[in-house]
């Protein structure tokens, strides 16, 4: 009997390994072009293309990595460019993608840094002192200032704590991406390794206590983008 001549289908597309490689230079070529992105609208439509693939595959290995990282990316691939513009748009993708790239292990060797360690705030009814660097870095920033700069970021805000004794406002962002800012320091103060943030429970938010979150703790809602958040502080600094 004759062999049968019939090829095998070709492999289903969605279980082809990721072409991490591509997706980190794609990505990576946005970050170091700054705002002398060309054809934004192209980088944006190709980056949503990899965070669209990235992000089942993180789904599906979620283990010590914070869900908020993968829900900020789909946030981000949903959203469109918005009040940001396209630049600061195609930057946020871009972040996602090396974010993903990294907890699924791709990111050594190729210039992208560690996905920031899974954290919750404090349980119980009592605010802690923790210790920035680790988890995250906070960036405080004078009251007026930060309160404006809420409204500008929007939905691009992650949670913001509000320590209404020392009139301060507090964002988290990844360790070590506000470490070379160049804001006045009577307004905006990056705070890193060695340095202590008062941090409330999640659910103290009412208006009611001292120390509260201005923008909620939420599973989607966590770190905020450095980069977009020092171009609405820059924006607002005087």
């Amino acid at each position: 009997m004759p062999e049968s001549t019939a090829k095998e289908p070709p492999p289903d597309s969605d279980s082809l390994p990721l072409d991490f490689v591509t997706m980190v230079k794609a990505a990576r070529q946005v970050v170091d072009s700054g705002a002398r992105v060309l054809e934004p609208g192209v980088a944006a439509l190709q980056l949503r293309g990899h965070l669209g693939l990235l992000i089942p595959e993180a789904e599906g290995r979620l283990g010590s990595f914070s869900s908020a990282g993968i829900e900020e990316a789909r946030r981000r691939m949903d959203a469109g460019p918005g009040p940001l513009g396209p630049v600061r748009y195609v930057h946020a993708l871009a972040r996602s993608v090396l974010a993903l790239c990294a907890y699924l292990g791709h990111g050594q060797g190729l210039g992208v840094p560690e996905s920031p360690r899974a954290w919750a705030p404090p349980a119980g009814t009592a605010v802690v002192l923790v210790g920035a660097g680790r988890y995250w870095d906070a960036v405080r920033v004078r009251t007026d200032v930060g309160e404006r700069v809420i409204r500008r970021l929007g939905g691009n805000s992650g949670a913001v704590i509000q320590d209404m004794y020392g009139a301060a406002l507090y964002w988290l962002v990844a360790p070590g991406t506000a470490d070379k800012w160049a804001l006045p320091s009577e307004q905006v103060v990056p705070l890193g390794v060695a340095t202590f943030v008062v941090v409330p429970p999640a659910h103290f938010t009412d208006t009611s206590r001292r120390i509260r979150w201005a923008v909620p703790l939420t599973a989607t809602r966590y770190l905020t983008d450095a980069e977009l958040l020092h171009g609405a502080l820059a924006a607002e600094v005087t």
